[in-house]
């Protein structure tokens, strides 16, 4: 399970089924990971349009139709030119609240509450009886789990939350690994070219609206998470007291 947690929570896609079970204390943090880095392919790649399930490409609200022939979106412009469409949005984006669903690598599905205030914070609040919240500010990324009693805290830039968080996309240490796109929505994925994030990360917004639905992150496994957003509300004011960091008292994850 130690190996398993870690990983889940350096993608902050935490497996919140698996989470009820203790980490043994003399498991060390930092040389886990590098254990798996050093095992691990680090040649990840985007499937093609043609493979992407149809399921996660569609928009969160609508149901999945047979394939049809219609233009796809951003018909007639480069992948260069929706690139900046959507980073424009997000770059725009102040704050988004909703309802999210997340399916873990293990099959495991979890349900919450997500609050985002650009740049820099995320709370992550799951429904009973999963017993963890996620809370992003200053930097850092916490982790705290309620059955426990223990909060944990990662650098937020070691994780692909960074790409949703920053108040700018950095082009020198980004890279845009593919562009596939759907007849309403489009799937751009990033990736660290400083290799200080693992994995990959694949957003997905409803076109031409450019609003976020999907976010999909595949590790160096080749695991794959997806949160899935319902209920979306861009704009609103969000209290200072929602990304109040948990308690502390767990390790701290350095390197």
């Amino acid at each position: 399970m130690g190996i398993a947690m870690l990983l889940a929570i350096s993608l902050i896609c935490i497996d919140t089924a698996a989470s009820a079970l203790p980490l043994p204390a003399s498991v060390a943090v930092a040389p886990a990971v590098v254990a798996v880095q050093a095992t691990a392919d680090p040649q990840l790649t985007t499937p093609p349009a043609d493979e992407i399930d149809p399921v996660i490409l569609a928009p969160a609200s609508e149901p999945t139709a047979e394939p049809i022939n219609d233009p796809l979106a951003f018909e007639g412009e480069s992948d260069e030119a929706v690139v900046q469409r959507f980073v424009d949005y997000l770059e725009q984006t102040t704050s988004l609240t909703g309802d999210f669903t997340q399916i873990a690598p293990s099959g495991a599905i979890s349900t919450g509450q997500l609050y985002l205030r650009r740049p820099g914070f995320l709370r992550f609040e799951y429904d009973p009886p999963d017993p963890l919240l996620i809370v992003a500010n200053g930097g850092l990324v916490y982790v705290y789990d309620d059955a426990l009693e223990t909060t944990d805290s990662y650098p937020l830039g070691k994780t692909p939350l960074k790409f949703l968080l920053s108040r700018k996309l950095n082009f020198d240490e980004t890279t845009v690994v593919g562009v596939d796109r759907g007849v309403n929505n489009v799937a751009i994925t990033l990736a660290s070219k400083k290799d200080a994030v693992e994995g990959e990360l694949t957003i997905i917004v409803k076109a031409p609206e450019m609003t976020l639905i999907r976010w999909i992150v595949r590790d160096l496994q080749n695991g794959i998470t997806v949160v899935t957003l319902d209920n979306v509300v861009a704009g609103e004011r969000l209290a200072n007291r929602l990304f109040r960091p948990p308690d502390a008292g767990g390790a701290f994850l350095k390197n």
